[in-house]
């Protein structure tokens, strides 16, 4: 037995100037399996390997903050795009319930319509009149929006004393604002049409008010603000005066 350990402390011994002679210091490696073999020759059991420093735990510790606070992030990001989604689906989907319920109130209105005539001069035909009228609407009670748009625009240039040119104006706006591609410019003009050339018609508050919408929402707060203090002003009687109160409420605020 004490042999075997001269033996195996006396290898230990030469391996280790061998390696100080050839390379220099050894490396933490070398130093390891050296201490391994003498306390292999020894009869002793391995030595551990030291524990994790605490500057290492640290920067564990550290990164997997960082780690948790991007997550946090991107989570709190994630619900933000969400909400935002919602906000644009909500208000589509009210975009096209309000023309739903104006395209409703149109195919019931043929003979209000008739009633009121006298929007300017009598046309020339007043039966192809009515007859080009009713087909431009027709198309938008079937939301082919492209050929109503296109009917309408006939009418209004194939009838310039057509008696339904307001209610025309009118729903070419509405048309022109629900297209796939929203055409906002041709749809605020012909609104305005119908404000400055039928003041009385019954479709002069709606076409007001929607105009100062699509004002306001286009960045043009005063000259919105100026349409819905008008209309609060010439037509107090109107079901758009309560809408367009709140909607100034919201741009004074």
């Amino acid at each position: 037995m004490t042999k075997r350990l001269f033996a195996g402390v006396l290898l230990s011994s030469l391996v280790l100037c061998a390696h100080a002679q050839g390379t220099g210091p050894l490396a933490i490696e070398d130093r390891s399996a050296a201490r391994s073999m003498a306390d292999a020759a020894s009869g002793e059991k391995p030595r551990s390997a030291p524990a994790m420093s605490e500057d290492g735990l640290i920067m564990l510790m550290q990164q997997q903050q960082q780690f948790e606070e991007q997550v946090q992030m991107l989570q709190g990001q994630i619900e933000e795009l969400r909400h935002e989604l919602q906000v644009m689906k909500d208000a589509e989907r009210e975009r096209y319930l309000d023309l739903d319920t104006r395209i409703n109130s149109l195919a019931e209105q043929g003979v209000a319509e008739q009633s009121e005539g006298g929007e300017g001069a009598a046309p020339a035909d007043p039966e192809a009149d009515k007859q080009a009228y009713n087909a431009a609407k027709d198309n938008l009670v079937a939301r082919d929006f492209d050929a109503a748009a296109e009917a309408f625009e006939g009418y209004l240039k194939d009838f310039p004393n057509g008696q339904y040119r307001g209610h025309a104006h009118f729903w070419l706006g509405q048309v022109y604002s629900n297209q796939k591609t929203p055409q906002n410019d041709k749809a605020m003009e012909q609104f305005q049409a119908v404000v400055d050339d039928y003041p009385d018609h019954s479709k002069a508050p709606s076409s007001l008010y929607t105009l100062a919408v699509m004002q306001a929402r286009s960045g043009k707060v005063s000259e919105a603000k100026i349409n819905l203090h008008k209309l609060i002003k010439q037509y107090p009687d109107s079901s758009k005066v309560s809408q367009a109160k709140s909607l100034l409420d919201q741009l004074n605020g």
